[in-house]
């Protein structure tokens, strides 16, 4: 048995090369400007939001889904969906009067529910939902949103806080499954999910919100430790003993690795300097057909250097941010092919989506691709337009 799944792993090496040169197609739904891309996203978020002001549900009918317990699961996977299209919507250039008042419902709901519990003790899928709740009403904060007062916002992500605190691993970082110990305290995390949290933490403490000192410094030092000599982060705690692993290597990382340099950058900038940020935005764009190639593929893992179709639009935000610390001139070289990128996951109803997950995807697809898209500068935006 060892011996075929050698055979079967050096197979698997030797034909990455060969892997769908996808990349150099776009799609029809694709062909738009990036204003269109913004509106129709808008407006296919508006048009399909629940009545209690969130977005998604776990009705499906897929005969293939991720492993998701009722209803602690499906509660984090519809908060952190919330989380994300609010953000979306928010930040969007396009702001019709329905979008304003389907953003004032949404963060009426998120204020009292993004705090989730976990499902149980091998599931913390609510580890998404604290983080990208806790960064939703940062903004919230920040841009004086309307839904919800400031003072319940702020109790809200103080609760949330300490629930980040509780759900720290000793190693330092965040997870959403753990099969090891059946603890308190989970045993089991991921560089990417740690980095999303610290992301969410940062904004929080620039609104002013108390951030504990040890839950930063043991957070910045399990990245570190996960990240290799070749700037990759491995994809797990356990993965740092198997570091060329093909999920690990620049194939299986490159999306992962830019939500990773973002929170190291903004608590360690020290350390994460732009000229590392940006070598790995070239990665990222040299990588670009393995990502697509997994790109919405039912079975996590199932594709060229085990990559997921789930880290597609999350990484194409995450490089959209990193963007902003970069210069002039690497903006205008990688902004055209995160927009590329972004829009090759567009549909013809204006939605955008990687990966199947229940009824989410759309949403938070879609919340992720409208917070990429309106970062892209007028001037580049308007050079990309289809003639």
């Amino acid at each position: 048995m060892r011996v075929l799944l050698t055979i079967a792993l050096l197979v698997a090496i030797a034909r990455a090369e060969d892997a769908p040169h996808l990349a150099r197609v776009m799609p029809p739904a694709g062909k738009v400007s990036v204003e269109e891309a913004i509106r129709t996203g808008v407006d296919f978020l508006v048009k399909n939001q629940n009545k209690n002001g969130s977005f998604g549900s776990s009705a499906s009918e897929n005969p293939y889904q991720l492993w998701c317990a009722v209803p602690g699961g499906h509660q984090a996977f519809r908060a952190a969906t919330t989380a994300i299209c609010w953000m979306g919507l928010q930040s969007a250039s396009y702001q019709p009067e329905a979008s304003k008042a389907a953003q004032a419902k949404c963060l009426a709901w998120m204020v009292k529910n993004v705090r989730v519990k976990r499902a149980f003790n091998k599931q913390f899928y609510n580890v998404w939902s604290l983080g990208y709740g806790l960064r939703a009403l940062s903004r919230a904060l920040a841009v004086k949103a309307p839904g919800a007062k400031p003072d319940e916002i702020r109790a809200t992500m103080r609760e949330i806080i300490r629930a980040i605190d509780i759900y720290q691993s000793p190693d330092g970082g965040w997870g959403y499954l753990d099969f090891k110990v059946p603890a308190y305290k989970p045993t089991w995390s991921t560089p990417f999910t740690s980095a999303t949290v610290l992301v969410a933490l940062k904004r929080a403490e620039e609104q002013g919100l108390d951030v504990p000192a040890h839950i930063i410094k043991k957070g910045v030092a399990l990245l570190w430790r996960m990240r290799t000599p070749d700037g990759n982060y491995v994809y797990s705690i356990d993965h740092k003993y198997r570091p060329q692993g093909l999920i690990n290597r620049p194939g299986g990382s490159s999306l992962r690795n830019q939500t990773c340099n973002l929170a190291l950058h903004l608590w360690d900038s020290g350390r994460m300097k732009t000229p590392q940020m940006a070598k790995s935005l070239q990665r990222y764009v040299e990588q670009n057909r393995f990502a697509l190639a997994a790109l919405r593929r039912p079975i996590p893992h199932e594709s060229w250097y085990a990559v997921s179709g789930y880290f597609y639009l999350y990484g194409q935000q995450y490089a959209a941010v990193v963007l902003d610390f970069l210069d002039d001139a690497q903006r205008r070289l990688y902004w055209p092919k995160v927009v590329e990128f972004t829009l090759k996951a567009r549909q013809t109803d204006g939605s955008y989506w990687d990966y199947p997950t229940y009824n989410y995807h759309k949403y938070y697809g879609t919340g992720f691709a409208l917070m990429t898209l309106t970062r892209c500068p007028k001037e580049i935006a308007r050079k990309l337009a289809p003639k």
